[in-house]
């Protein structure tokens, strides 16, 4: 007797990348070429800016926090987190609480640890969280002597010339490639919503604010995804009767955990054989009637980037 079968080792699998948050990534090569450029110009700059004001083992936290900068605006320029005002009040508030922490607290475990954790805090009341602010308040309270004796003036030199550095290079260029433009407004503002008939911007806004976590995704962002999608559902319709094929991927069309990918690998006569690709009982092979496997299925998929999408009829 076996210990474990292939479908509950593929199962079992499916359930550690969930938990892991391993998602599907549709972005192109392209696209991914194009963020590593972005960031290494940015970062370069940024680099050549800073060692003007501290040695290289000094400016380690420093170029660490810009560095993660560069990653949010470069790899994801329409993420909510990237935004100008993300990064502008988030680096220079946490810089803020974090030369106060250094001043006023003479324990610096106790000073660093209320400087990250106030400027999450107050990232969070003047909106502008932004991830690298963590380490930007750590530097301020661990960067050494040189830091410490520049005092606010470090806001100046080199922060904000860091900071006007990654956001100019980014609005530049992302500004050379169409479907990525920074600000995030910039894209969006172009695009006219056409099949949002009965949802409004107030309910994508209603939506986020019942989840009571903060989502990496504006609310202008979110309509258009799913303005694009509900649009790509109505110009794919399920076929009143769905032609199988042997090699072909079917979905039953369904979200969360009752979502199913099966592949038909055989045909003979009214009966199917076929392979659960993705979702529940993963791997697991079985057989059905064509009219049963007629019902479940909603529409032939294809792989594309990383995703299932709806096959387009040719």
């Amino acid at each position: 007797m076996k210990l474990f079968d292939k479908p509950q080792v593929l199962y079992f699998l499916s359930e550690c990348k969930k938990y892991l948050g391993i998602e599907a990534n549709s972005t192109s090569k392209t696209e991914k070429i194009i963020s590593g450029i972005g960031a290494l110009i940015g970062i370069l700059l940024c680099q050549i800016v800073t060692l003007q004001y501290f040695n290289t083992g000094e400016s380690l936290l420093l170029i660490a926090s810009m560095g993660a900068t560069a990653t949010l605006i470069y790899a994801l320029p329409h993420g909510a987190l990237s935004q100008p005002w993300s990064v502008l009040g988030g680096h220079f508030v946490s810089a803020i609480i974090g030369i106060l922490s250094y001043q006023y607290i003479s324990e610096t475990l106790l000073a660093s640890s209320v400087a990250v954790g106030g400027a999450v805090l107050v990232m969070y009341f003047l909106r502008c969280l932004h991830p690298p602010g963590g380490a930007t308040a750590l530097f301020c309270t661990q960067g050494g002597e040189t830091v410490h004796e520049l005092g606010f003036n470090f806001l100046i030199e080199p922060l904000l010339q860091n900071v006007v550095i990654l956001i100019g290079v980014a609005i530049l260029f992302n500004g050379l490639f169409s479907w990525r433009r920074y600000p995030a407004h910039l894209n969006f503002r172009h695009i006219k919503n056409q099949s949002l008939s009965y949802l409004s911007h107030e309910d994508f806004s209603a939506a986020l604010l019942q989840l009571d976590s903060f989502v990496d995704v504006s609310t202008e962002e979110l309509a258009v995804i799913f303005d694009r999608a509900m649009a790509h559902a109505d110009s794919n319709k399920p076929q009143r009767k769905l032609l199988l094929k042997t090699g072909s991927f079917y979905s039953n069309g369904s979200l969360g955990e009752g979502w199913n990918i099966k592949q038909i690998t055989n045909i003979e006569n009214s009966k199917i054989t076929y392979k659960v690709m993705l979702g529940n009982n993963n791997g697991l092979i079985e057989e059905c009637g064509q009219r049963a496997f007629r019902q479940w299925a909603k529409f032939e998929v294809e792989y594309v980037q990383g995703s299932w999408i709806k096959r387009t009829e040719n």
